[in-house]
């Protein structure tokens, strides 16, 4: 199990052998699609999976798993997560009309926050994922603050304007003394679909890999995958539809190398 950092915060008690935080600098980089596949990766690996949507003004995660009619239901004081895929699932997305805008100043944004991670019964889990909004506001600071997270994954594209915002985020992670995991590049290319060859969609000007460009690991290099944008009629998360794809094959990779570093 990787090493947990010293909370100075009075972090909230959570029955999860491991908390990770997967986050980005930058909106529109595929973070919550990336969350989305490791999670469901790991409960087909038979790990006891949770997965808090913790952007609150945008949560995509209940679209991406068929679950954006779900509503959350309360027993004994706490919140109930939503089962599907073997996984517990909490979004505000179950607690609030999902085309009505939430207008929530920073103080109730982090109310929110801290009842999920207090008032959600998640039973004992082996693995917390948490999707961290973009940015680096007080909804991520609150989650820094208030849990004991394992470790954080940072989500980016090639492009020079992700990278530079991935860098605050980084900056964020280690002036809280987070542990990074690792860096997913993310739509790094398009896979001819008759002849399997790489288009560079975002290629460097000075060619060196976002791995020495961050200074972190890389963790997964995944291909842009125009289908994930078809949602299919059954809500069948994308994850299922192609297990023969570049993205389905990378994420099996991907998922390994987390559950080494967690060890």
């Amino acid at each position: 199990m990787a090493d947990k950092k010293k909370n100075l915060f009075s972090p909230i008690p959570i029955n999860a052998k491991n908390i990770i935080a997967i986050a980005s600098g930058k909106g529109g980089v595929g973070k919550s699609t990336v969350t989305a596949n490791l999670a469901l990766a790991l409960a087909e690996r038979k790990k006891k999976v949770g997965l808090l949507d913790a952007d609150i003004y945008g949560p995509n995660i209940p679209l991406m798993l068929g679950l954006q009619n779900e509503v959350a239901k309360v027993k004994e004081s706490k919140l109930i997560p939503v089962k599907k895929y073997n996984l517990k699932v909490m979004s505000v997305g179950f607690v609030a009309h999902p085309d009505k805008a939430l207008i929530w100043r920073g103080p109730l944004a982090n109310k929110v926050i801290e009842q999920f991670l207090s008032d959600v019964d998640w039973g004992e889990l082996d693995i917390l994922l948490i999707d961290l909004p973009p940015g680096t506001g007080d909804v991520p600071l609150s989650i820094i603050q208030k849990t004991e997270l394992t470790g954080g994954i940072i989500v980016t594209t090639p492009q020079e304007a992700s990278i530079a915002d991935v860098k605050k985020m980084i900056n964020m992670f280690q002036t809280t003394e987070i542990k990074v995991l690792g860096i997913v590049e993310n739509m790094k290319c398009l896979v001819c679909p008759d002849c399997s060859s790489k288009i560079e969609l975002y290629p460097h000007k000075d060619q060196q890999s976002i791995s020495k460009i961050l200074g972190f690991d890389l963790l997964a290099e995944f291909p842009f995958e125009p289908k994930i944008g078809l949602k299919k009629d059954d809500g069948t998360p994308f994850y299922f539809s192609d297990k023969n794809n570049n993205t389905y094959k990378e994420n099996q990779k991907f998922t390994d190398k987390i559950l080494k570093l967690l060890k």
